[in-house]
């Protein structure tokens, strides 16, 4: 899991039956003082994030069957939550 910034909405006219009526976002991960880190991608959303949001990224094996229920998703970045506020400490 790490933290990201949604940069953006993904939308594709051709694409996995599995992604139907889900939301595709462009994220940046970000280090834990909001500073851009990697490259962007695209997560698919689970929690109803928007641009600008701050995110919690999962990306476990089978993390993707277990949220949608769906046996060989072609799922690898999940949006887990919206963080609020990260504290360092």
């Amino acid at each position: 899991m790490y933290p990201a910034k949604v940069i953006g909405k993904v939308t594709s006219v051709i694409k996995h039956p599995i992604y139907e009526n889900k939301s595709m976002l462009l994220i940046q991960p970000i280090d834990l003082k909001h500073n851009p880190k990697g490259k962007a991608i695209i997560a698919v959303d689970y929690v109803g994030a928007g641009e600008g949001d701050i995110v919690l990224i999962g990306n476990a094996p089978g993390q993707a069957k277990e949220v949608f229920n769906v046996d060989n998703a072609p799922i690898r970045e999940l949006v887990m939550a919206i963080i609020d506020r990260i504290d360092l400490v």
